[in-house]
Order: C-alpha cells, then sequence, then structure tokens
C-alpha cells in the first residue's frame, strides 16, 4: 500500500515538473511584457484549476499595485478598489516574498472579488517585487475548494519562472530603448557625423552629414571613405591621417563639394577606439558653415531688427565699451512663478515659460524694444540704445500695456485647457545709462547699467499682479499723449535711495469678471487635475458642497453677489489637494488668489474668497456668516441621507496613508460628531436631528464592539 502511495506522488511530481518545463520554454519565446503577463495568468490558472485570477504591478514609485492581466474577473467589482502591498495579504507576501495561500473573507481589498479561497505568489524582479499573482477558487468535481502547500508550491515555482522571463524582456526592452535613444540622439545632431571602421568602410552616418555631403545614408553607408569622397582629397587627406597618427586632426572653413553641391565646412577627424584603447576607426565631424546665415536671423530674436542691422553693419558697435546716454529701461516679472513651478513636471515649466515669452517677445519687438536678458522668469527691455528716438518711452509704456492686456487672453486660455494662470507685475523707469558691450573679446553682451537701470527693477519689485509700476521720469515724458491714463500712488522707499521715490501706476482696459466662466473654468480643472486615487475628495464632493452653499445661502436671505463670491470660493475650497492634501487649504487660497489676480477678479474680494476657505479647516473658524455657510455646506453630509455612503468613501480614502481598522473609524467618527456643531440657523434647524440618530447609532455600534 506504502509503495503504491509513493509511486503515484512520484507520478505526481514527474507530472509537476514536465508541465513547468513546458510553462518555462513557452514563456521564454516571449517578447512583450503585457503578452507575457496574460500567458503567465493561463497558465497558472489552468494548470492550478483555478477558476479566475489576476496579475497585479506595483505602479512606479508608489506601493500600489494596478491589474495589468485578469481572466473570469468581474472588474466592475473592483472599481474604485486600491491595490497596496502593504496592505491586507499582499503585506504578507511582500515581507516574505513566499506564496499563500488563503480565504479571501480576511482581506478587505480581494473580498470585493466576492470569491471564497485565493492563492498569491510574489512575482520578482532581480529579489525586489514587483507584482503578484493571484489565483481564485480551485475547481474540483466536488466543486469549489481551498488552494493546499502542493498549490502554493507549484505557484511559486511558475511565479519563479516568470519573474526570469519577466527580466528578460524587461532587459531586452530596456537595450532597444536604449539603442533608439542613442540613435535619435545621433540624428538630432546639427554636426555632420559619420564613422568608419578600421577597413575604412563607413558604418554610421547621421542626417546632418547626409545633407552636407548630398547623399542618402544608404548610398554612403558600406562604402570605403575614399570613394565616398573621391573629389575630396582634404577628406580622405585628414581621414587616413589620423589613422596614421591615432590623434584628432582639424581644418577650418574648408571647401568640399559633394554629388554637385558645394559647402563650405569646418572638419575635425579623430580616432574611435575600443575599452581597452585600440583604435576600431575614426569619427568625422563636419559643421555646416552655412549656418552662419542663419545667425543673423537667430540674433533677431534677441533684440529688434534695427539694432541686429545696425550691429552687423558698423563694426565698431562690435567693441568692447560704452557710452554714457538716456534710455529707458522695462523690467517685467512672473508672480510667484517659483511655487507654481513646484506644482508642475519640469518638461510643462518649460512648455508654459516657452509659451509666455514667446507672446511677451513678440509685443516688445512690435515696439523696437531691445531685450536685453531673460533672468529665470523676468524680462529686462532697453528702448533708445544703442540709438535713441523720441518715441522710446512711449514705446516701453505701450509695450507694458499690451503685455497686460494679452496676458488677459492668454491666461483665459489657460484656464480653459486646465492650467496654471500666469500673472506679471512691469516697473519702467528713464534715465542716464552707460551702454555698450560687456564681457570679452571671445564673448560679450550689449547691455546698459546704471543706477537707473536698478531703479527700474526696483519698481518691478513694487509692482504687485497686472500693475504697470513707471516713475516719474517716465510719466513727464508721455504725460502730453491722452492715450495715456494713470493712478497716483504713494512714493515708495526703494533700496540705494535716500528719498521716496515718486510714482505711479499706468492704468489700462481691463474685462468685466464673468462668475459662471470662472465656475467653469475652475470645474474643468479640478475634473483634470484632482488626484484620481481620492475616493471622496472628488469633484462630486465640491460639487455638493458648491449646491448646499447656495441652498443654505438663500435660506439665510443672502443677496445675489454676495452668494457668487461664496459659490466661488466654494468650488475652490478643496483645490490644494492637488498639490499638498495636509494643508490643502492655505494651497487652496494660493491658487485661488493667483487664478483670482490673473482673472482680474476684484483686488479687494480676494481676501473675502480665501477667508472663506481658510474658515473650512479643522477645526473649522468661519468668522462671518458667508463663512459660517461654506463651513456648514462642506459638512452637509454628517446630518442628511447617505452620511454612511460618504463615511465609507472617507474611510477608504484614509487608508492610503495608513491602517484604520473598523473600530478606529468608530472612535474617530464618535469624537468628530460629538464635537462638531452647525453655525448657521439653516443647518442646525435641518441636519441636527439626523446627525443626532447618525450619532447614536455609532455609540450603539461602539458598545457593541
Amino acid at each position: 500500500m506504502t509503495k503504491q502511495f509513493n509511486i503515484n506522488e512520484l507520478q505526481l511530481k514527474y507530472l509537476e515538473l514536465e508541465t513547468l518545463l513546458d510553462i518555462t520554454n513557452e514563456l521564454s519565446s516571449f517578447e512583450n511584457v503585457s503578452v507575457l503577463l496574460q500567458e503567465i495568468l493561463i497558465k497558472s490558472c489552468a494548470v492550478l484549476n483555478a477558476s479566475s485570477g489576476m496579475i497585479l504591478m506595483q505602479n512606479e514609485n508608489s506601493d500600489l499595485f494596478q491589474i495589468e492581466a485578469e481572466f473570469n474577473i468581474d472588474l466592475d467589482a473592483l472599481k474604485g478598489v486600491i491595490f497596496n502591498k502593504k496592505r491586507g495579504f499582499f503585506n504578507e507576501v511582500y515581507q516574505n516574498r513566499k506564496a499563500i495561500h488563503v480565504q479571501i473573507s480576511g482581506d478587505p481589498f480581494l473580498s470585493k472579488t466576492k470569491c471564497t479561497y485565493g492563492l498569491i505568489a510574489p512575482l520578482l524582479d532581480k529579489k525586489e517585487l514587483a507584482g503578484v499573482i493571484v489565483l481564485f477558487d480551485k475547481e474540483s468535481r466536488a466543486g469549489i475548494s481551498p488552494f493546499d502547500e502542493s498549490d502554493t508550491n507549484m505557484l511559486s515555482a511558475i511565479a519563479t519562472q516568470a519573474g526570469v522571463a519577466y527580466n528578460n524582456i524587461k532587459l531586452i526592452e530596456n537595450i532597444k530603448e536604449a539603442k533608439t535613444f542613442n540613435d535619435n540622439v545621433m540624428q538630432s545632431i546639427v554636426t555632420g557625423v559619420f564613422t568608419t571602421n578600421l577597413m575604412g568602410e563607413i558604418n554610421h552616418v547621421n542626417r546632418a552629414a547626409a545633407s552636407i555631403i548630398n547623399l542618402e545614408r544608404e548610398a554612403v553607408i558600406g562604402n570605403h571613405y575614399e570613394y565616398v569622397f573621391e573629389s575630396n582629397e582634404i577628406i580622405n587627406a585628414l581621414i587616413s591621417k589620423c589613422e596614421e597618427v591615432l590623434e584628432t586632426i582639424s581644418e577650418s572653413e574648408i571647401q568640399i563639394e559633394c554629388n554637385g553641391k558645394s559647402t563650405s565646412v569646418n572638419i575635425s577627424v579623430s580616432p574611435l577606439l575600443n575599452d581597452q584603447n585600440e583604435p576600431i576607426g575614426s569619427v568625422v565631424a563636419m559643421e555646416d558653415l552655412s549656418n552662419l546665415d542663419k545667425l543673423k536671423s537667430t540674433f533677431k530674436k534677441y533684440v529688434s531688427k534695427q539694432i541686429v542691422d545696425q550691429l552687423l553693419e558698423n563694426d565698431d558697435m562690435l567693441n568692447l565699451g560704452g557710452q554714457e546716454q538716456e534710455a529707458t529701461i522695462l523690467f517685467s516679472d512672473i508672480r510667484g512663478f517659483t511655487s507654481m513651478s513646484e506644482t508642475m513636471a519640469p518638461n510643462e515649466v518649460v512648455e508654459t515659460l516657452n509659451d509666455y515669452f514667446n507672446l511677451m517677445i513678440e509685443i516688445i519687438f512690435k515696439y523696437n524694444g531691445t531685450l536685453d536678458k531673460i533672468i529665470g522668469d523676468a524680462l529686462m527691455v532697453i528702448y533708445g540704445a544703442p540709438n535713441s528716438t523720441e518715441k522710446d518711452t512711449e514705446n516701453a509704456v505701450l509695450t507694458a500695456i499690451e503685455m497686460q492686456e494679452k496676458l488677459i487672453e492668454f491666461n483665459q486660455q489657460r484656464i480653459i485647457h486646465s492650467k496654471l494662470p500666469i500673472t506679471i507685475g512691469i516697473g519702467i523707469n528713464r534715465g542716464k545709462v552707460i551702454s555698450g558691450n560687456i564681457g570679452s573679446r571671445q564673448q560679450m553682451n550689449f547691455t546698459v547699467i546704471g543706477d537707473s537701470v536698478n531703479l527700474a527693477s526696483r519698481l518691478c519689485s513694487v509692482a504687485k499682479s497686472d500693475e504697470i509700476i513707471v516713475s516719474d521720469a517716465v510719466w513727464k515724458q508721455i504725460k502730453t499723449n491722452k492715450v495715456f491714463k494713470n493712478r497716483k500712488l504713494n512714493p515708495v522707499k526703494v533700496k540705494g535711495k535716500a528719498k521716496p521715490i515718486e510714482i505711479k501706476e499706468i492704468l489700462y482696459k481691463r474685462p468685466e469678471f464673468n462668475y459662471e466662466v470662472a465656475y467653469g473654468m475652475i470645474e474643468d480643472f479640478l475634473i483634470n487635475h484632482l488626484p484620481k486615487e481620492y475616493t471622496y475628495h472628488t469633484i462630486n464632493h465640491i460639487r455638493d458642497v458648491v449646491v448646499q452653499s447656495e441652498r443654505i445661502a438663500k435660506k439665510e436671505k443672502i443677496n445675489k453677489e454676495d452668494i457668487a463670491d461664496l459659490k466661488l470660493a466654494a468650488w475652490l475650497h478643496d483645490v490644494g489637494y492637488i498639490w499638498e492634501p495636509s494643508r490643502h487649504e492655505a494651497r487652496g487660497a494660493e491658487y485661488a488668489t493667483t487664478v483670482l489676480n490673473a482673472m482680474d477678479f476684484p483686488a479687494q474680494k480676494i481676501n473675502r474668497i480665501t477667508g472663506m476657505i481658510m474658515a473650512t479647516k479643522i477645526p473649522q473658524s468661519p468668522k462671518n456668516l458667508l463663512e459660517q455657510i461654506i463651513c456648514d455646506a462642506d459638512l452637509d453630509y454628517l446630518g442628511r441621507e447617505g452620511y454612511e455612503e460618504n463615511s465609507l468613501l472617507l474611510l477608504q480614502e484614509l487608508r492610503l496613508k495608513k491602517e484604520v481598522t473598523e473600530l478606529d473609524w468608530l472612535k474617530i467618527q464618535d469624537q468628530f460628531l460629538t464635537k462638531h456643531a452647525y453655525f448657521t440657523k439653516t443647518s442646525n434647524a435641518t441636519r441636527n436631528k439626523l446627525k443626532a440618530d447618525v450619532l447614536a447609532n455609532i455609540k450603539s455600534k461602539l458598545k457593541n464592539k
């Protein structure tokens, strides 16, 4: 009897090994990660008679899993479920790196599948947990049965082989990406580059080189360089000499003839060496000097056309030195850009600045300004140097006005496309400066220096968002032109000046603020940027606060203008969750200030909006009726139907940060509801009874624990 059992056991082992070998052979043939994972899952379910299963892979730079492959899974039942490697059964697998068989009801996340039994195995990437294989409900003749130790061992073995296959595919993909990257880099270089092997055969040519020698890459690769450059003995001579002396050889401004095209180039040839410092060929680099013709047009992107023409026509202007003259200087600076950029990806920061500068610099050149420099997000512009006109100061002020007016249109488009708006302050001064070329003979910069420049910079610092601040010297130059309107400001004390400086604000046409447009823009921004993993602080919650704010306000007989401001604050009250949930009220107030300034919302009202946002911070601290209303609206759900659903959503969101047991959650609710009190007559009259019932129910549950 014992002998028969051992034979069966050996046969079973043999079958397992044979199955595992088949799986290993099949897995090794795949070249795509997605296809591999799906095949791993199908094979695992088939071998272990699982009724369903899924493979979860870890998100990069996070503890969360996402479904990458599934078989016979009700995905709708898992909608909104967040799988965390440090929660539930996954934490055991993560800690021990071993497969386990479990009863699904013991896990708050996997229980959503409505399955009974589970088998979980780690999928490792170089000893690090990359994901997990999860199988459900083993099928047998008797029906659904639990997985056993042999099943666990089998899935572990499959997962091990799957990990090897996964690593191989990832390695191949990385190699392909690296090669593609290197090829793309080489092809994007504007300098012409080609390489030769020890036989003198050309084995690589980038686009720029093919263009310079006027040949298709296919006609060059594989041919000897002497054949390709048979009509250009100087190139052949340089390559030959480099092969002989194994040093870089260069020639400047040589004329080459290739396939009917004559081109002036700088050329250098360097030896190509392997890891042992042995020669394996040559690298030839060609700089197309025809690009110098592009330099003039490029220069015009930095200064006005008139200045470029003067500099290129007058050699004396290219000498180091300077002269004293009158000039007008404009400084502009983006307000709050440092904190704004912290919320953006690097490529988004660059894209934003490029879009902004393209618009601003076009306006600067329109009024014959010279772009002196870009300093981070600031611009310095000169009017009247090196050559001056009677219109220099007027042109500077016209530039500033158009910059502010165009920026309003620019921001409207940014908000529509769910992007943060930009606001700027502008300062303008006129006075004596030293203008000229400053630097060295190798590199110089045409600029202006002096106290007048410093004062213009100080005025820019004084200017608030959307303001144009000018010195008295500027106003004296333009005051006869009735186009310009001003508002006198109190003199300001600036660094380096003993006496306060007389200043004025230049006024320009601003559009009337449209509440409905603002609501829509902010709503779109929230939809596109609120973190998707949040289950409670969503656009639905914010919409609810807007609705409840208006409902309570009408009951409290608040006027229409105040209701409009209240709804604006309601739309903005949770926007800070996009960047910093722990202090979302403060970040929301910062965003509100930025976006409302950009939309030309009355400045005196912005503090009102930010006050309402800050009042919602727990513990709530409203200072007036509008702040009381938004506080009550924010927690209106505490005393109305649907409390349980909202409570579960909030619990799920809290569990993203830390483990919260059912008992913990009951205690948290008990404490919060006991301390909470509505502020308005309306909320106390309509919400207190149901809130009291909710609290009583929670206390009853706690008592029974």
